[in-house]
């Protein structure tokens, strides 16, 4: 009978037809690059990480823009959280929250002649409030790099966090409103493959966040090579495997300053000279952490039944 089986050849070709589909479709809505306006999220929810977009269209007359000459865009936001494998409240264990719910289809004008930021996403208390700080935060900031730069107080804004039917909530969305803010008004897109997260104060502090290790996972899982954490998290992320953040560079701040240099490095807007967080710290973890590292073994004895080779290889 063992010779009557027939022998199949397993390739990539034909892996479907014996395991199907892939479990897993990817979250990446803009794999040809983000424009202006757009920044990746990182959010945290019940089943584990996930990358999060969320896009932001803004007018000063009376017709939507794009790329502006003082400027729209689309922006992105951070995290979520779900019922049923859908994530439904981006406020893992350590991270503080508020009470989740509200969140659609709320105007909110917090300062500024004319402008308005409308916010959709099925947002909770404390995502919508992130929101808030995130623009009064931009204009102060777009008036230190663009003084002549207006957008942010006169133009109408639409916010939205695509999956409208997840819950969303958590304050860790705070630097990625920002960031998606200021690219939206400045026309200029942030680097592409980075994602970051992080709570964002009124005076542009970056303060701690959970679920580090899932975001991380996430954030490998979509290829993204660069992330921005808060300070704060560095011990969090380096608790994590080498395997499990192979590829990535984490880059740690405590100030906006920094997330803004990094995002908008190369891409044509207006820099900031100095800081005024503290020193940035980078951690590589190479492509090749995930590799088998060969170790030497001590020598059995001489004809000892159980003697092993003078090497064996061990997972990292």
């Amino acid at each position: 009978d063992v010779e009557k089986r027939k022998k199949s050849v397993i390739s990539l070709e034909n892996l479907r037809k014996f395991v199907g589909q892939p479990p897993h479709t990817s979250d990446h809505l803009f794999p040809n690059g983000m424009p202006p306006g757009v920044v990746m999220g990182l959010a945290w929810t019940h089943l584990g990480g996930k990358t999060l977009f969320v896009e932001v269209r803004g007018q000063v007359d009376s017709s939507f823009c794009d790329a502006p000459t003082a400027s729209p865009g689309a922006a992105a936001g951070d995290d979520a959280a779900g019922p049923g494998g859908e994530p439904s409240e981006d406020r893992p264990p350590g991270e503080e929250g508020g009470e989740g719910g509200g969140g659609g289809n709320q105007q909110r004008s917090p300062g500024g002649s004319g402008a308005r930021l409308k916010v959709t996403g099925k947002l909770g208390k404390v995502m919508g409030e992130s929101s808030d700080i995130a623009l009064t935060y931009a204009r102060l900031f777009l008036r230190e790099v663009s003084p002549p730069n207006s957008f942010l107080d006169e133009a109408r804004m639409h916010m939205n966090m695509p999956e409208g039917a997840t819950p969303k909530d958590g304050p860790s969305a705070g630097v990625t409103m920002t960031s998606a803010l200021l690219s939206l008004a400045l026309g200029a897109p942030v680097r592409q493959g980075l994602a970051m997260t992080g709570e964002l104060t009124l005076t542009g502090k970056v303060l701690r966040v959970g679920g580090i290790k899932e975001k991380a996972i996430a954030a490998r899982r979509e290829n993204v090579g660069m992330i921005v954490l808060p300070m704060s998290n560095q011990a969090d992320y380096l608790e994590i495997k080498p395997h499990l953040r192979a590829g990535l560079t984490a880059h740690f701040v405590d100030h906006f300053d920094d997330v803004y240099r990094l995002a908008f490095a190369d891409s044509g807007a207006p820099m900031l000279h100095g800081s005024r967080g503290s020193e940035v710290v980078t951690v590589v973890t190479p492509a090749d952490e995930a590799a088998p590292v060969p170790i030497t073994l001590p020598p059995r004895a001489a004809g000892s039944p159980e003697a092993l080779p003078a090497t064996a290889t061990a997972a990292a």
